[in-house]
């Protein structure tokens, strides 16, 4: 009788040094990134994923907003090379940032995801994008909190104000990375703007709970580890096509 494969076959397996790689800088485990990269050969057999793919992952995971803006964002800020695709290891490593990061871990990527012209600087016209970019893509849960005009005046008052002068009613042209850093960790309301965890989280496990059946037949395996965000959005978005 003939050895089973195992549903890792070495045609699936992850290249140990990339491997070792991703484990340095992530808190993933080796078989949780396993895991892991077969979804993202599911959905992107060529190993990588364009501007496109990202728009349409994002399209099926916040159905209740406008999402091609902020997937631009994010594509940016996975896109480390500049190549203009995103392969395997920039998208886990992506993934860490927006779901396992320590606090200021997350804080330092989401002022990358800002700064798209990467002077290392946020100007107004920068801080006012992002806020729109939220707001389009978590439909009515943002304005529920606080309205898009009163949030972009805050975000302005609160990152462009002169902290050294107190008496001073002009606001900054730009903030700095650590600048960003400080005022972030001193603000809830604007931590829940840069992370949208919990938004993502909602919408993954609504799709979870109806593709759970679908995702059953596909995979034909019982995980040894919880289902992924990967796992069941790339599997949603794939049921789609």
């Amino acid at each position: 009788m003939g050895q089973k494969k195992s549903r890792h076959s070495s045609a699936l397996s992850l290249d140990h040094v990339v491997l070792r790689r991703i484990t340095s800088v992530t808190s993933f485990l080796p078989d949780e990134i396993q895991y892991f990269y077969y979804d993202f050969l599911k959905y992107a057999p060529s190993g990588h994923l364009t501007l496109a793919d990202f728009e349409k992952l994002y399209r099926s995971l916040f159905q209740h907003g406008t999402s091609d803006n902020f997937a631009k964002y994010v594509f940016h800020a996975y896109d480390t090379n500049r190549d203009n695709i995103v392969d395997f290891e920039e998208f886990i490593t992506g993934l860490y940032y927006t779901t396992k990061a320590s606090p200021n871990e997350k804080i330092r990527w989401a002022f990358d995801l800002c700064d798209r012209d990467q002077d290392y600087q946020l100007d107004a016209i920068e801080l006012d994008s992002i806020v729109q970019a939220l707001y389009e893509l978590s439909g009515n849960d943002m304005s529920r909190v606080e309205t898009y005009d009163d949030a972009i005046e805050r975000v302005r008052e609160l990152f462009l104000t002169n902290q050294d002068d107190d008496k001073s009613t002009e606001l900054l042209s730009s903030v700095t990375k650590s600048e960003f850093v400080d005022i972030v960790q001193k603000d809830t309301t604007i931590m829940k703007l840069i992370d949208c965890r919990s938004i993502i989280n909602k919408r993954a496990s609504k799709l979870e709970n109806s593709n759970t059946n679908s995702l059953k037949k596909q995979l034909k395996f019982k995980p040894s580890i919880h289902k992924s965000l990967s796992d069941s959005t790339l599997a949603a978005t794939n049921k789609k096509d």
